[in-house]
């Protein structure tokens, strides 16, 4: 999915126009943070934002936080299910990002509450239910 300013949230389904919205409840929003960039970078690879795949991009580790977690990010209520493991895929951009990244690259969530979320928005995590 391209990178966007502003992402419509459709609960138990995804997001508006992203090609995996709609198949997993529970997968269907991929949220990475900023670390996972940062460590690439620290081992020397040079990624774009948006190279992980993720549909949300926050300035936090999600991987601090256990399945259950529910965030508020805009209008948007999501629920972490599961850590979402590298495949082999993102070999593409370096042979040593799968292995680097392994459990890191970001979590699942489900979208709970629909909404529109933009660049800025504030981050409310909220108790593991």
């Amino acid at each position: 999915m391209p990178r966007v300013e502003v992402l419509e949230l459709l609960a138990d389904f995804g997001a508006k126009g992203d090609r995996h919205a709609g198949k997993d409840p529970d997968r269907a929003v991929l949220v990475a943070g900023l670390p996972a960039y940062e460590k690439a970078k620290g081992a020397g690879i040079e990624l774009p934002l948006g190279t992980l795949g993720e549909n949300l991009l926050l300035d936090l580790d999600p991987h601090g936080f256990p399945p259950g977690t529910r965030l508020r990010v805009g209008e948007a209520l999501l629920e972490f299910s599961y850590v979402c493991t590298v495949c082999s895929s993102l070999s593409q951009f370096d042979l040593r990002l799968p292995k680097l990244l392994y459990e890191g690259r970001g979590l699942y969530a489900r979208v709970l509450e629909g909404g529109t979320v933009r660049v800025g928005d504030p981050v409310q995590v909220l108790v593991a239910v």
